[in-house]
């Protein structure tokens, strides 16, 4: 029996090797059905340029944020690699060395990221403001790395921010009855980049709730009208990371008899169409710790 909103449950395809990128998957128009979000992932264990839409000096006509993150659980406060990324149309060289996020305004020239330097695999993450991903090239004959460095509040100083991280956070759903998730968590949102997107990423360690409170002191759903909302699920278990190593229960639609409870074991996108009733969010069981990753394009 079909159920009324199993389209917005997507089980996401990895891609294997593809240069120095471990493990891919591009997220898009195609699999998500949003027009204004999509993005790259890749598990990166390699020095050269990450594998993108082209190796030239490149721009989008829509905005981007680029984010690099560590991939061990155990130690998420250290990116474990060093790496570049060139801004603007004369390649301004900007090193990146611990997790950071990079704003890309739309017409920005740039290159993809190039690692320097890895002891250990790292997760990068390209989130487009445009369910298509393209580039149009800047510079046919542009190298990258031959830049001058930046300097201290330099002209794109502005775009590229280290994250700050906190334990037990109890998300944007209140205090009073906050459930820890075991990991840490980061935010950010238009008011500190300029750019319509608006992403939590935490690590999850512990079974936990997560939701808006009813007056009755129970989790309810709720909806937005004016923006879409992305929900990721990863494994942070870099050999085998369709698994989910657990079970996540989100559930879709209004409370009461339309509301469907999806139970997610595997790498999973939950897409929540404007309009669109949604959950609580339970963690039910963790046998690894995993990634979730809230975006909505506001």
């Amino acid at each position: 029996m079909n159920r009324k909103y199993e389209n917005l449950a997507k089980e996401i395809t990895f891609q294997g090797r593809m240069g120095n990128v471990k493990l891919g998957a591009v997220l898009d128009k195609s699999f998500l059905d949003l027009d204004g979000v999509s993005l790259r992932y890749a598990l990166v264990d390699g020095c050269g340029m990450i594998p993108e839409e082209t190796e030239k000096l490149h721009t989008h006509d829509y905005d981007q944020m680029l984010w690099f993150l560590s991939a061990d659980p155990e130690d998420m406060l250290n990116l474990g690699a060093e790496l570049e990324v060139d801004l603007g149309a004369e390649g301004i060289r900007h090193r990146i060395a611990i997790p950071h996020t990079v704003v890309i305004p739309k017409g920005t020239p740039h290159f993809s990221p190039i690692v320097t330097s890895v002891n250990r695999p790292f997760i990068f993450l390209a989130i487009n403001c445009s369910g298509e991903m393209k580039a149009d090239i800047a510079d046919e004959n542009a190298v990258p790395q031959t830049g001058a460095w930046s300097k201290f509040f330099g002209e794109f100083s502005k775009n590229v921010k280290h994250l700050s991280f906190a334990a037990n956070d109890p998300y944007h759903y209140g205090s009073e009855r906050s459930q820890p998730s075991g990991g840490i968590s980061t935010h950010v949102d238009s008011t500190s980049t300029g750019i319509p997107l608006t992403i939590t990423w935490s690590t999850v360690k512990l079974p936990h709730n997560l939701g808006p409170w009813g007056a009755d002191g129970k989790h309810r759903s709720h909806v937005h009208q004016d923006f879409d909302e992305l929900f990721l699920f990863l494994s942070l278990d870099q050999d085998s990371q369709p698994e989910l190593h657990g079970t996540a229960d989100f559930c879709v639609g209004e409370d009461g008899e339309d509301q469907e409870h999806y139970l997610l074991t595997k790498a999973s996108a939950m897409t929540m169409k404007k309009g669109i009733w949604h959950l609580p969010l339970t963690f039910l069981e963790v046998r690894k710790p995993m990634l979730f990753i809230n975006i909505s394009n506001h």
